[in-house]
């Protein structure tokens, strides 16, 4: 969980960059297919590399999702991508205040469920 976190953190601008194009119709498709599939890599627990295997087992999740945003963030038309540009610029600390509270509402009825489950 906590290289999930680390990871999420150093590419906070762009992923809040491609979350906001998938917004707009005039994204490329493959844009709006792609990246949440590189979140989905991020979370599965299917790897290339199992996680399992020292150092080299989070490689690949601290190599995939930059490589993935930067690939699908350079994919944006210029217009686009300058307009969610200027909206992360205007609404990045709401959608990471917005974000924190969603985990830990999450976090929350998780921990509920399972002392339900487990009691």
């Amino acid at each position: 969980m906590i290289r999930i976190v680390t990871l999420l953190q150093a590419l906070r601008r762009d992923i809040a960059v491609l979350l906001f194009a998938m917004l707009r119709r005039d994204t490329p498709r493959a844009v709006k297919v792609l990246f949440p599939l590189a979140l989905l890599y991020l979370i599965s627990p299917i790897d290339l590399i199992p996680d399992g295997i020292p150092v080299v087992g989070a490689l690949d999740d601290a190599v995939i999702l930059p490589a993935a945003t930067e690939f699908l963030v350079r994919m944006l038309p210029p217009a686009v991508r300058a307009e969610t540009e200027r909206r992360v610029t205007r609404y990045g600390t709401i959608i990471f205040v917005a974000s924190i509270v969603v985990l830990v509402l999450w976090i929350g009825i998780l921990v509920w469920a399972l002392s339900k489950v487990f009691s």
